[in-house]
């Protein structure tokens, strides 16, 4: 048997095509700053926090852009 572990999402960057041939461009993440506060309450010994929390800022900014920049396409 395979136990899947438990995940959880800190960054989705989607685009979908609607029923009407619309893309729908969405992105979501996780606040770092409460991410941050999570983990030091949740997972103190946990010593990637602070590099997880960079990582999500890296790619919330990747995607801000991403959002922008698509709108030359759709």
């Amino acid at each position: 048997m395979n136990k899947k572990r438990p995940r959880a999402d800190l960054f989705k960057l989607t685009a979908v095509m609607n029923d009407k041939g619309n893309v729908e461009m969405d992105m979501d993440c996780v606040n770092p700053e409460h991410f941050i506060r999570a983990m030091e309450e949740g997972m103190p010994s946990f010593d990637g926090t602070y590099k997880i929390a960079s990582l999500v800022r890296y790619l919330k900014s990747m995607g801000d852009e991403v959002l922008e920049k698509s709108s030359r396409y759709v």
